[in-house]
């Protein structure tokens, strides 16, 4: 299921949405990839750390600021965040991985997204991949989304995506945010490795 809200990181008028949440209703394989560069933002920090066990249920995904280069208020910040989605949703905080795009070196208004948590987890829907994939959303022009159906070995599986980056995808993916999810039973390393073989 997914979600999207305006919370009010975004300013201006037609701020529009800035809060994403999706949401697995079972402890899901998960698998990232993430910059290579020597400084990473405090969400990424985060979600390495969350993404160890290989599963997750739950990402909270911001859009107008990216919480880099906000030293160790950036990282409580990040995890304030996980910690508010995990206890609105009834999971454990390292089930939930945050992921920020917008301003960087200016802290995060954490009490806007603490705020607009809960609107987003009562937004949540099997329809909500569009308000989603547009509350990601920066200085891109249109949503990146998608949704494909197909069988394997006789059953039906999803598989669905939704990604933000217009102009700064460059070097390694830079301040691209893809999320894809699919309902096939995949263990941890078995997705590891196809995301690896992909990315």
């Amino acid at each position: 299921m997914a979600s999207g809200v305006a919370c009010g990181i975004k300013k201006g008028p037609g701020a529009g949405k800035d809060l994403a949440l999706i949401v697995s209703d079972s402890n899901a394989a998960a698998s990232g990839v993430f910059t290579r560069n020597k400084v990473k933002a405090a969400p990424v920090i985060v979600s390495m750390e969350h993404l160890k066990s290989g599963h997750a249920r739950a990402i909270v995904a911001t859009s107008g600021n990216a919480n880099a280069c906000t030293g160790q208020e950036g990282l409580e910040d990040a995890r304030r965040i996980a910690g508010a989605a995990a206890a609105i949703l009834g999971i454990g905080r390292h089930e939930v991985l945050v992921a920020s795009t917008g301003v960087i070196g200016v802290r995060m208004p954490v009490e806007k997204v603490l705020e607009g948590l809960p609107r987003a987890a009562a937004a949540l829907s099997r329809d909500g991949g569009a308000d989603a994939s547009q509350a990601i959303l920066t200085t891109d022009t249109v949503a990146k989304e998608t949704a494909v159906e197909f069988e394997i070995g006789g059953k039906r599986v999803r598989v669905g995506g939704m990604a933000k980056g217009a102009g700064m995808i460059h070097p390694d993916l830079a301040t691209m945010l893809v999320f894809i999810t699919t309902d096939a039973a995949i263990s941890p390393p078995v997705l590891r490795q196809a995301l690896t073989l992909v990315v």
